[in-house]
């Protein structure tokens, strides 16, 4: 082999060495550049057996869904909801703070906190991002009333709750740090008594609580479907929505109300978009889709026939079908599935002190 040979050979590693070199680099760069935009490192869901689980995630609530044929294998909702243990604490107390859903910091002053000062901690704790009350005593009725950013703070005694768990997920050691901290150093400032529960005991009652609500959170679905290859007309829906004792809310979707004015379920559109009180001209759509969040229901079963009977109305009105989510014809064999279903998880939130429709349960699953 001659010197040109060889020094051409030298030469055609260093090329091929150089340009690995800087597509490591550039893929390094680009890795990190991706980190930086989503957080941290990734699995690949298509190359791992698990995917990694995002601890921050909102929640997703299962449904029950219409459907046909024999029962379904495994547990139901209901059944894991009963093999949880219950938590204790006493049943909702609509006035004062609810030790079984809430982190409270019980405040004395030695004299009447002003208006401003209350104020002031209310709006440092408004950034928690959980919801959160703040309860005064009134030792004359020998009650606690809520304050709000209006209310007349000319009380002594004071109680602060911040929730511990709602649909977003449990409360986090930070929000609980960040609670104890503003909570303390505004005492300090008043020359107030503190006294508050404990943060690490909060956070395990606030993940125990929302492993329970996971398994209670279920919305029902029915969807009412025009015929293959035909729309909805907008001007037609809004006028059987009406005629069906539906009502159009700001946010979008039609809502059944009983008669104290209590939601037992909702109607949006089946496809992208929101109903508008103007836009039912120019609106056209394949179906509607009407769910019942469980939780929040008190009387379910009754909401359910409701729901039922007025999905019926609406497909004889718009000449559509009444399916579920795979498009198979609803029957009452399938309704008779899920409102035993239905029964089941209502009886487990009672069981566990959080009865649907209750105040309690309209705080958590919120």
């Amino acid at each position: 082999m001659s010197d040109l040979q060889i020094a051409l050979g030298a030469i055609g590693i260093l090329v091929v060495g150089g340009v690995y070199v800087f597509n490591s680099w550039q893929e390094r760069k680009l890795r990190r550049r991706l980190e930086q935009a989503f957080g941290g490192n990734r699995d690949d869901v298509l190359l791992n057996s698990k995917p990694a689980v995002e601890e921050h995630l909102e929640p997703q609530s299962p449904r029950i869904e219409p459907r046909l044929g024999g029962e379904a294998d495994g547990e139901t909702l209901a059944d894991a909801a009963w093999q949880s243990p219950a938590p204790t604490g006493d049943v909702e107390i609509a006035d004062a703070a609810d030790s079984l859903i809430e982190f409270v910091a019980d405040i004395e002053l030695p004299v009447a906190a002003a208006d401003a000062a209350l104020r002031e901690l209310q709006s440092q704790l408004a950034t928690l991002g959980k919801p959160l009350r703040m309860l005064g005593w009134d030792a004359a009725a020998q009650t606690w009333y809520l304050l709000n950013r209006n209310a007349n703070g000319d009380c002594t005694r004071l109680q602060v709750a911040l929730q511990l768990v709602n649909r977003t997920g449990p409360v986090l050691a930070p929000q609980l740090s960040g609670f104890c901290d503003a909570v303390q150093a505004w005492a300090v400032r008043h020359r107030a008594t503190v006294q508050i529960d404990d943060p690490t005991e909060a956070l395990e009652a606030a993940r125990a609580l929302d492993t329970l609500c996971g398994e209670m959170d279920v919305a029902i679905g029915m969807n009412v479907v025009a015929p293959e290859g035909a729309t909805f007309p907008g001007e037609q829906i809004a006028a059987a929505a009406s005629a069906a004792g539906l009502q159009l809310a700001e946010d979008g979707l039609f809502y059944c109300r009983n008669a104290d004015g209590e939601m037992l379920f909702s109607m949006e559109n089946h496809e992208s978009g929101l109903f508008t009180a103007g836009g039912f001209a120019a609106l056209e759509t394949s179906g509607l889709t009407l769910l019942l969040d469980v939780p929040r229901v008190a009387a379910g079963e009754a909401a359910l026939d409701e729901m039922a009977r007025i999905s019926n109305e609406l497909a004889v009105a718009l000449g559509g079908f009444v399916v579920d989510d795979n498009r198979v014809p609803l029957q009452a064999a399938s309704l008779a599935r899920i409102k035993t279903q239905l029964r089941g998880i209502n009886e487990a939130m009672t069981a566990h002190k959080i009865p649907a429709g209750s105040l309690r349960a309209q705080r958590l699953f919120a």
